[in-house]
């Protein structure tokens, strides 16, 4: 039986020691995120939310191996690499937390990879507060639904397609 234990754990080691030497894919998503004009998203929600900024952290954050995130600015045009450009669509966030109804956010984004559009998605994520949503606020209740579309985005940087419907979209 002891015998057996080594085995496997040597095996699992090699495979550990393997995975952890392949190098992780890179994907830059820029922060922050524009919203678009029509976004319907209140200038209470874009000066206090923060929506803008953390979303990028959450898609870095569900990231696992194999795919790394770097938050930044923009590229120059015709910049080398892979680049995911968000834009915020749609927002339903009005002020009054769990109280005013449910909150929502929808984002579009685009791959791009060398210049050439190579993956995109919409993506989408509403949400009532969860337990005790009563008690929660605006800000707090999109947190949960840019926290759930980073999962989202993340999952899909493995293995982009063309007009992907993320989350609730």
């Amino acid at each position: 039986m002891r015998n057996l234990v080594l085995f496997l754990t040597a095996i699992v080691l090699a495979v550990w020691s393997f995975d952890s030497v392949a190098e992780d894919e890179v994907f830059n998503v820029f922060s922050p995120i524009p919203f678009a004009d029509d976004s319907g998203a209140s200038s209470n929600v874009k000066e206090e939310c923060t929506l803008e900024t953390r979303l990028p952290q959450f898609i870095a954050e569900a990231a696992k191996r194999g795919v790394k995130v770097v938050i930044g600015p923009a590229p120059e045009e015709g910049a080398e690499g892979k680049y995911l450009y968000l834009e915020f669509t749609h927002i339903l966030g009005a002020g009054g937390g769990a109280w005013s109804g449910p909150k929502s956010v929808t984002a579009k984004g685009e791959l791009i990879e060398n210049g050439e559009v190579v993956g995109s998605f919409i993506s989408s994520r509403f949400s009532t507060g969860g337990a005790f949503g009563g008690y929660k606020g605006t800000c707090s209740i999109l947190g949960r639904c840019i926290k759930a579309m980073g999962k989202d985005i993340a999952a899909w940087l493995k293995s982009p397609t063309m007009d992907a419907m993320l989350g609730d979209a």
